[in-house]
Parts: C-alpha cells; sequence; structure tokens
C-alpha cells in the first residue's frame, strides 16, 4: 500500500516551529444551545451520541460518557476543527508543539487566529490594500 500524503487543512498551521491547531471543547456548544447540536440513538448499541450538523467537530460522541467525563474535575476537553466554524463557535487555538526554548514563538501567520475567510459566517478582515490600484 503506497503512503499517503498529510495535507494540511484551513484549521491547522505548520508554518513555522510552533504548530497550531483550532480546537473547540464540545461543552462551549452545549452550553451556548447551538442548534446545530444533533444526538441520535444507536439502535445495535442503545447508546445516545452527539454531534455537529455542520460538522465544525467530526467525533459523535457518547453521551453518557461525555456527561460522567463533564462531572470531573478536568471535563471531557476538546476536539480538534474538522470544518469551518461559524461565528457562534468558541474555538481556541492549540499550541502542539512550541518549537525550542532559543527560538522562541515567533507566528508567522497571525491571521490564524482570526475566523477563517470562507464558510457561510465568514467575515473578511478589513484590508486597504483591497481598494488600492496600482499606478
Amino acid at each position: 500500500m503506497p503512503p499517503t500524503a498529510r495535507h494540511a487543512t484551513s484549521n491547522e498551521c505548520r508554518r513555522c516551529s510552533t504548530f497550531c491547531d483550532r480546537i473547540i471543547k464540545p461543552a462551549s456548544c452545549l452550553a451556548a444551545g447551538c442548534v446545530f447540536l444533533y444526538e441520535f440513538d444507536d439502535p445495535l448499541s442503545g447508546r445516545r451520541y452527539m454531534g455537529c450538523l455542520q460538522k465544525v467537530f467530526a467525533s459523535e460522541i457518547d453521551v453518557e460518557l461525555f456527561a460522567s467525563a463533564e462531572a470531573t474535575r478536568a471535563g471531557f476537553g476538546a476536539v480538534k476543527l474538522t470544518g469551518t466554524p461559524l461565528r457562534r463557535c468558541a474555538f481556541e487555538i492549540e499550541q502542539a508543539y512550541a518549537g525550542t526554548a532559543a527560538e522562541g514563538p515567533r507566528c508567522s501567520n497571525r491571521r490564524f487566529f482570526d475566523l477563517p475567510d470562507a464558510g457561510p459566517d465568514a467575515i473578511r478582515a478589513f484590508d486597504l490594500r483591497d481598494g488600492l490600484a496600482t499606478a
């Protein structure tokens, strides 16, 4: 079987020594009462699962295990974004690798921390260069 190439998505940045990923805590979706959060019962196992209709995160999470994890001090935690976040999504940036102490974190993609330009809820950042004409 040939090796598969791994392609970067819009939810990860590998431009510098600080590898960053966009993540979201499903508990924040639940707390916000997100209309795109769904639940379904699996007829084979009898377990209930929840997920995101917009596929902001692709995981389908066991509701019972989620509730028991949320009851602990640590909580359920976060999952990596797989789709474009909506304005309502409380996503965060996680630095997966901070490089060496001598290098220090030098971000070369500061726009990665903003809401992406693509997607139905996208808000393009104001940029004066968009209106300039070359003479």
